[in-house]
C-alpha cells in the first residue's frame, strides 16, 4: 500500500511538473508576443487593416516679374484598382482598358495581381475619370478607386521652354528652373489612411486619418512675358529668313540690376509634351535610332544653349579690348589717328587677316577701328596692351567663367593659359577669337561697360513667396566688382554710339534713340569644319542704358549671308524699338521722316454696311466688304479699332451671315524700296507698316506666309550701300 502511493506520489508530481513547465512556457510564448513583439504586431495589424495613399502636394507656380502665370499645377486623378475586391476581372479590365485608351492584356494582369492596390493610370483629366464614374456605377463594380492628383501644366506651351525646363510623371523637376529649385517648387506629400475589413474594402469615413499636404513655394522671375514674346517671335522670323541655320540664342538684360528680362533659344519644344522630337528631319528617323541616340537628340533639344553651348564670339568682343586699352591708358585718345590697316597684320610668322583685306581702311583711331570692326586696330591694341594685363582684365571681366545665374547647366567657356599665350594667340583674342564663352557671358562683360563699368551677377529669379503672397527670399542684385571706370564704361558706350551711327551696326539705328552696339561675324572651327556665327549685341538709350541684348545665329546659310551686322543688326534695332516703347523708356530726340498721311482704324463692328462705308470714306481708308446689302450688319474688320495705317490703305469687313474669310499668302518684299513694297502689298489686299527708309531688309510675316485679307505687314527699311562685318 505504502509502495503504491509513493508511486501514485511520483505520478502527480512528474505531472505537476509538465503542467508547471508548459504554464511556464505558455506565460514565455505570451510574454514574447505580447511584449517583445508587440510593435511589431501591431504594425502589421495595422497594414492588415488600412489602406494609404500619399497625397500630392501642388507644385509651386511660377510667375514672370509681371505676375504672369508661366507653369503651375492643375488637379487631374488617378484610377487604381484593389484586386481582391473585383469579382468580374475580365469585364473590369476591359471597361477600363476601353475609357482610358490602354492594353487589355496590361490591365487584366494588374486586376489580376494579389495585391492590395494596382496603379491603372495617372494624371487623367477630371471629364474622363467622370467616364470611369459612370461606368462603374452603370456596372456596379466594385474594387476601383479613383482619386485626387496633379500634373504641371504650361499654359503658354513652348513659350520660355529652356528656362523653365519640365517635370517627369511624378511631378519632380527634370530641367531648367524645374530642377534647379526642386527643393522649393515640389511642397511636402501629405497621406490619407483608411480602414479596410479583412478583404480590402475600404470602411466607413470616420475610419480615414488624413495628414494635408504642404504646397511649394513660389518663384517671380525676372523674366518679362511681353518681353520674351517679343524676343521669340524676331527669333524664330530671323531662323526662316535664314535658312538653314543649325540654332540661334537671344537674351535681353538690364544692365544696371543684372536683371534677364528675356531668354530665348530657337528651336524651341512644349514642356507639356517634352519627349516629343522637335525636329521632322529627326522625327522621320526616330524609329530607328538606338536608345542613346534618342536619349542624346532629347538632351540637345532640352538644353539651354543661352547658358550651356559656347562659341568664339568674334569682332563683339573688340568692345573689352578696346575698354582695356583705355582705361590702362594704352590709348589716350580715342579720336587720334594711330593705326594703319594694311588688309593684314603678320605676326610670328602668320599673315592675320582683316575682314576687309580686299579694301582695306588704311589710317584710323581707335573709334574708327571700332565702327569699322578693323582687325589690325585691334591686333596692333593689345600687343602695346600685352599680356599680362590683357589677361588681367579677362578674368576681371569673367570671360570664360561661369557667371552664377541661378539656373542648372550653366558651363564655362574655355581660355589661354596664360603661360602658353603667344603674340599671335594674344593677336586674334583681341578681336574674340581662339577662345571660348558663353552667350550669357559675353553679354554679362557688354552689361558691366553699359553699367558705368560695374559687373553684375544675373538674376533670373527675383523672389520666391508663400501662397499667401509672403516674401520667403528676396534674390536683390548682386554687384560682382568694379571692373573699369565709369569714365571708361562711357568712352566704349560712345564709340559704340558711333558704330551705330555711321558704322558696321547702322542696320540697328532706332528713331528715337541713341544707340550703342557692336556687329561679330566669328569663325567656329576651321579648314573643311569652318562654320560662322552671326551676332549683334546692342544697348539703348546710351545716355542711360535701360536694355541690353545679344542676338545670335549659328551657321547661318540663307540668301542674306552671314554677317552679323547684316542679318542680325536689323533684328536687334526691331527688338530695342519695340522693348524701349513697351518699358516706355523716354526718346532721346523726336524724329520723324515719313511724310505718309496717317490714319488711325475707326471702329465700324456693329455698324451697317453703309455707315461703315461712311465712316471709312471720311477716314481716307479703302474698304472690301460684300455691298449686296448695305444694312446687313458689320460683325469683324481687320485691321481692327485703333491701328496706324497709311492714307488709303485696305479695311477688309465681314458681315452678318456672310463671314466667309479670305486669305492670301503674303508676298516677297525683300530689297524693294518703299513705293514697290507698298504696291506689291497692296495688290494682294494687304497692308504695309513701314520702319526706317531705304531698301527693304526685314518682313513680318514671312513671305508665303497666309494671312487674312488686310492684315498689317511690318517692313523694315535700311540705307543701301552700307559696310557690314
Amino acid at each position: 500500500m505504502a509502495k503504491a502511493n509513493i508511486e501514485s506520489k511520483k505520478r502527480t508530481t512528474i505531472l505537476l511538473t509538465i503542467f508547471a513547465l508548459v504554464i511556464l512556457m505558455l506565460f514565455g510564448r505570451m510574454f514574447y508576443w505580447q511584449v517583445i513583439k508587440a510593435t511589431d504586431l501591431q504594425k502589421k495589424a495595422y497594414t492588415q487593416q488600412t489602406k494609404s495613399r500619399v497625397i500630392s502636394p501642388k507644385r509651386g507656380t511660377i510667375y514672370d516679374r509681371n505676375g504672369e502665370v508661366l507653369a503651375r499645377s492643375i488637379s487631374v486623378e488617378t484610377v487604381s484598382v484593389t484586386p481582391k475586391n473585383i469579382k468580374d476581372k475580365e469585364t473590369a479590365a476591359k471597361g477600363l482598358s476601353e475609357i482610358l485608351e490602354l492594353d487589355y492584356e496590361s490591365v487584366l494582369t494588374k486586376v489580376n495581381k494579389n495585391t492590395s492596390e494596382e496603379i491603372i493610370a495617372k494624371k487623367l483629366d477630371k471629364e474622363v475619370t467622370d467616364k470611369v464614374r459612370v461606368w462603374i456605377s452603370e456596372n456596379k463594380i466594385k474594387g476601383i478607386n479613383i482619386y485626387e492628383d496633379t500634373k504641371r501644366y504650361y499654359p503658354k506651351g513652348a513659350f520660355l521652354s529652356h528656362v523653365l525646363g519640365f517635370c517627369g510623371t511624378d511631378n519632380q523637376g527634370l530641367e531648367g528652373l524645374e530642377a534647379k529649385y526642386e527643393s522649393v517648387l515640389k511642397g511636402v506629400a501629405g497621406q490619407l489612411t483608411i480602414g479596410t475589413d479583412a478583404t480590402g474594402a475600404e470602411l466607413p469615413l470616420n475610419d480615414e486619418r488624413y495628414i494635408p499636404p504642404e504646397d511649394g513655394l513660389n518663384l517671380i522671375l525676372t523674366i518679362d512675358e511681353v518681353i520674351q514674346h517679343k524676343a521669340e517671335k524676331y527669333l524664330e522670323q530671323a531662323l526662316v529668313d535664314n535658312s538653314p541655320v543649325e540654332y540661334g540664342t537671344c537674351i535681353i538684360m538690364n544692365p544696371q540690376n543684372g536683371d534677364i528680362l528675356a531668354m530665348a533659344v530657337a528651336p524651341d519644344y512644349d514642356p507639356n509634351d517634352p519627349f516629343t522630337i522637335n525636329d521632322d528631319t529627326l522625327a522621320a528617323k526616330w524609329s530607328e535610332m538606338s536608345g542613346s541616340e534618342r536619349s542624346k537628340a532629347l538632351q540637345e533639344m532640352w538644353k539651354n544653349r543661352a547658358i550651356s553651348d559656347t562659341y568664339e564670339p568674334g569682332s563683339v568682343f573688340k568692345t573689352i579690348t578696346s575698354a582695356i586699352a583705355i582705361e590702362e591708358k594704352y590709348v589716350n585718345n580715342v579720336d587720334t589717328v594711330q593705326f594703319n590697316c594694311t588688309g593684314s597684320l603678320k605676326i610670328e610668322g602668320w599673315e592675320i587677316k582683316c575682314w576687309r583685306s580686299y579694301n582695306p581702311h588704311g589710317t584710323q583711331s581707335l573709334r574708327k577701328g571700332l565702327m569699322n570692326s578693323c582687325n589690325p586696330v585691334f591686333m596692333s591694341v593689345a600687343l602695346k596692351i600685352g599680356k599680362q594685363d590683357f589677361y588681367k582684365y579677362l578674368d576681371a571681366f569673367g570671360i570664360s567663367q561661369k557667371t552664377g545665374v541661378d539656373m542648372i547647366g550653366e558651363t564655362s567657356g574655355i581660355i589661354h593659359n596664360i603661360n602658353d599665350v603667344t603674340d599671335s594667340t594674344l593677336a586674334t583674342a583681341s578681336f574674340g577669337q581662339g577662345f571660348t564663352l558663353t552667350p550669357l557671358n559675353m553679354l554679362n562683360a557688354i552689361c558691366a561697360i553699359a553699367n558705368d563699368g560695374k559687373l553684375m551677377q544675373p538674376r533670373i529669379v527675383k523672389e520666391i513667396v508663400d501662397n499667401n503672397g509672403n516674401v520667403v527670399q528676396s534674390n536683390e542684385p548682386k554687384i560682382v566688382k568694379q571692373v573699369v571706370s565709369a569714365e571708361t564704361s562711357e568712352m566704349v558706350l560712345d564709340m559704340m554710339q558711333s558704330v551705330v551711327d555711321d558704322g558696321t551696326g547702322r542696320y540697328a539705328q532706332v528713331k528715337g534713340y541713341y544707340v550703342a552696339g557692336k556687329t561679330s561675324t566669328a569663325e567656329q572651327g576651321r579648314g573643311a569644319d569652318k562654320k560662322y556665327v552671326a551676332s549683334f549685341v546692342g544697348v539703348a538709350p546710351v545716355s542711360n542704358p535701360q536694355v541690353a541684348v545679344i542676338f545670335n545665329l549659328y551657321n547661318p546659310q540663307g540668301p542674306q549671308g552671314h554677317q552679323g551686322g547684316g542679318i542680325c543688326a536689323p533684328v536687334v534695332g526691331n527688338i530695342l524699338d519695340e522693348v524701349l516703347e513697351y518699358l516706355e523708356v523716354p526718346q532721346d530726340y523726336s524724329y520723324t521722316d515719313d511724310k505718309t498721311n496717317k490714319v488711325t482704324v475707326p471702329d465700324v463692328t456693329n455698324r451697317t454696311v453703309g455707315e461703315a462705308i461712311r465712316i471709312l470714306n471720311n477716314a481716307g481708308l479703302k474698304y472690301s466688304v460684300d455691298e449686296s446689302d448695305v444694312n446687313a450688319k458689320v460683325v469683324s474688320q481687320i485691321p481692327v479699332q485703333g491701328e496706324t495705317l497709311n492714307e488709303k490703305s485696305l479695311v477688309k469687313l465681314y458681315i452678318e451671315g456672310n463671314d466667309i474669310r479670305f486669305t492670301t499668302k503674303v508676298p516677297d518684299v525683300k530689297k524693294l524700296d518703299v513705293v514697290a513694297a507698298t504696291k506689291k502689298l497692296a495688290d494682294s489686299n494687304l497692308n504695309i507698316k513701314i520702319s526706317g527708309s531705304g531698301m527693304s531688309v526685314l518682313q513680318e510675316p514671312a513671305a508665303g506666309t497666309e494671312v487674312e485679307e488686310g492684315t498689317i505687314v511690318r517692313v523694315e527699311f535700311r540705307p543701301v550701300g552700307i559696310d557690314v562685318e
